[in-house]
């Protein structure tokens, strides 16, 4: 009868050295950092397109990106396109929301600037797909995203503090990193706590699907990472006793 050395090690790891165990856990961590971003902004970008109940929308904020001679780029006008829509679908069923358009003046340089800011010329676009003029806020001060949102909620509260339910539309590769840089702003106090947004995300034209995720990828891993640190780093301080009090 064969008798099983019970010396030596079984299943699919039997022969393999500790160290060799800790390549292969090491490229398995490796494996899901890499393919976590893709996966958060696959579902993440189905999700936006879902139906949104827009007659119970407040507001809606569109997120600004570069121009092209101070005119909208074809990323810009999908997502004035979606808004507009939005619009148009709450006030059929009898919503009036506001609509906030954000974004700074931009270009490769301070003195090398666009004509215009994103906010005014997505809002003008805007208007020629039928926003009226009276429900048009412009944010002209953001020149990151984190800006936006940190810039164009607080100006809804200041204009109508009853409004409470935000529709923020943008690209749709570009929710999922939107939504982390909200509940960082939050959590940083750049925004109150107090709104029910909905995320909502438009086409992305097709010459830019590449650079676009590719650019994602790496912003929302890296937000993630650094989310993820500032956690543990307010952690600690809460176990030393030398954090805030809530």
């Amino acid at each position: 009868m064969l008798r099983r050395d019970p010396a030596r090690a079984t299943g699919w790891l039997a022969g393999r050295s500790w160290s060799r165990r800790l390549q292969l856990a090491s490229a398995s961590v490796a494996v899901m950092v890499l393919l976590w971003p893709v996966v958060d902004i696959a579902v993440n970008t189905a999700w936006s397109h879902r139906r949104v109940d827009a007659n119970h929308l407040d507001a809606v904020v569109v997120l600004g990106s570069s121009l092209d001679a101070g005119q909208v780029t074809p990323l810009l006008e999908s997502r004035a396109r979606r808004a507009a829509d939005l619009v148009a679908q709450a006030r059929h069923d009898g919503g009036d929301p506001w609509v906030v358009t954000s974004g700074g003046v931009t270009g490769p340089t301070p003195a090398d600037g666009q004509p215009v800011s994103e906010a005014r010329a997505l809002g003008d676009r805007l208007i020629a797909l039928g926003v009226e003029p009276r429900r048009l806020l412009l944010e002209e001060r953001a020149l990151t995203t984190a800006d936006n949102l940190a810039y164009a909620l607080p100006l809804l509260t200041s204009t109508d503090p009853a409004v409470r339910r935000v529709a923020v539309v943008t690209s749709d590769g570009h929710v999922a990193r939107v939504r982390l840089l909200l509940r960082q702003a939050i959590s940083e106090h750049r925004v109150e706590d107090r709104y029910e947004v909905t995320f909502v995300g438009a086409w992305t034209p097709l010459q830019d699907v590449r650079a676009a995720l590719l650019r994602e990828m790496g912003l929302v891993a890296g937000q993630r990472a650094d989310t993820a640190v500032t956690a543990a780093w307010l952690q600690s301080r809460r176990w030393s006793g030398t954090a805030d009090p809530v």
